[in-house]
């Protein structure tokens, strides 16, 4: 679990940073107070979605969130409502899951249109060679929930410069496409973080560059789990299975800077196996969820 003096350290540290920064997200500044507003939807109650590992935001249809199971499952997404009642289930033709971790929303090479990046990035042998994210434009939702083929799915191939690591994290920058990864260190501590090449080519193999680290506590319970950045790109949102960092993004700073930057740590639930976790699509909150049957959402908000 995280100290708590360090935790009260962080919020003492991280409050001297509110006085004239109200414009800041809100997200951040009530997490740094203490007063994100907690609430429970759901349950999520598909018996196939037993292991969700990612959760995020849809951009075309509001109160639909997607996720994915992690290893084990096939090569599918599901959507649901903020109610957990699944709305639909889309089978990423071509792709494997290998082992799924995080899902992410954001720009992609046609502009205007929002793409799905699945993270299959999972390795806890530490014996992959190679990782894979999968994107796809958005699908839409129908009324009626079923069962469908997502086609158009694209392979980005990448290897860590350092050897294979085990990841959990995936980030897509909503103001260029720019595709970040966090490590998972199983004994928690420093994780480091790498950036995807810009323009990645699908199928290609691309190498990673290693960019910094997010600074965790020590123990497992502080690996990183999860991470989603604000469609508003101000904040940034890193979770672990002891709960959740908060992170300012400064108008023009870079992913890399926000996240050495102050962190304040948010009151949020503690889950049974918490790994998802994604902002609402106005930015103005986030929701975490975890492996398990019958597992609530639990909403932060503003």
């Amino acid at each position: 679990m995280h100290n708590r003096a360090g935790i009260l350290g962080l919020v003492a540290a991280a409050s001297l940073l509110l006085t004239g920064c109200e414009a800041a997200n809100p997200v951040y500044t009530r997490a740094c107070r203490g007063t994100l507003a907690t609430s429970t939807t759901g349950p999520i109650t598909n018996p196939a979605l037993t292991e969700i590992s990612g959760i995020v935001a849809s951009r075309r249809q509001p109160g639909i969130w997607w996720v994915h199971n992690d290893s084990g499952d096939t090569a599918r997404i599901f959507a649901i409502g903020d109610d957990g009642a699944t709305r639909g289930e889309f089978a990423l033709t071509g792709s494997t899951n290998f082992d799924w971790e995080d899902i992410a929303i954001g720009p992609g090479p046609v502009a205007g249109i929002d793409y799905l990046y699945v993270s299959d990035t999972g390795d806890n042998a530490l014996t992959r060679t190679e990782v894979q994210v999968y994107r796809v434009p958005e699908p839409a939702v129908a009324a009626t929930a079923g069962a469908f083929e997502l086609g158009g799915v694209e392979t980005l191939r990448f290897r860590f410069p350092d050897g294979a690591k085990n990841a959990e994290s995936l980030l897509v920058d909503p103001r260029n496409g720019q595709l970040m990864i966090v490590q998972k260190r199983s004994i928690g501590g420093p994780a480091k973080v790498y950036r995807a090449p810009a323009n990645v080519v699908a199928g290609s193999l691309s190498t990673l560059t290693k960019v910094g680290t997010v600074t965790l506590e020590p123990g497992w319970m502080n690996a990183a789990t999860g991470i989603d950045m604000s469609a508003d790109a101000r904040v940034i949102a890193v979770r672990t299975y002891a709960g959740v960092l908060v992170y300012r993004v400064g108008s023009g700073q870079s992913v890399k800077a926000a996240l050495g930057g102050t962190a304040c740590l948010a009151n949020a639930a503690i889950e049974p196996q918490g790994e998802a976790i994604g902002f609402d699509a106005d930015s103005l909150g986030f929701v975490t969820t975890s492996e398990g049957g019958n597992e609530a959402l639990h909403h932060y908000d503003t």
